[in-house]
């Protein structure tokens, strides 16, 4: 949960300990890579979608989502996501995020 990754980022800040997240692995940029001996937070189990706003296109999901996952979750909705890439199935929004992933669509209505 939120909370749990809050005690757990205090816990380091206040030890001095450098902390690194990972979600699905699938970045080529490196940015969950562990360099020296941080502690390791998996984002996997914060996959909840919180809140989808139809007439603005605005998803609010945690960071362990699979992008694949909001996708679907968009289309049963009529939209789409604005990413698309090929570690779809398995990528976290919160690394594309994290790590500016793009593709070639925008959110819109596809029932127009």
């Amino acid at each position: 949960t939120t909370e749990q990754l809050s005690e757990v980022m205090r816990y380091c800040n206040l030890h001095k300990i450098a902390m690194v997240p990972q979600g699905g692995n699938t970045g080529l940029v490196g940015g969950s890579t562990p360099v020296f001996d941080e502690v390791i937070v998996s984002t996997k189990k914060m996959n909840k979608i919180q809140d989808f706003d139809d007439l603005m296109g605005i998803l609010i999901c945690d960071a362990g989502c699979v992008l694949q996952s909001l996708d679907e979750y968009l289309r049963e909705r009529g939209f789409l996501m604005p990413l698309d890439l090929g570690a779809k199935g398995s990528c976290h929004i919160g690394g594309n995020v994290a790590t500016n992933a793009g593709g070639v669509r925008l959110v819109y209505d596809i029932s127009n």
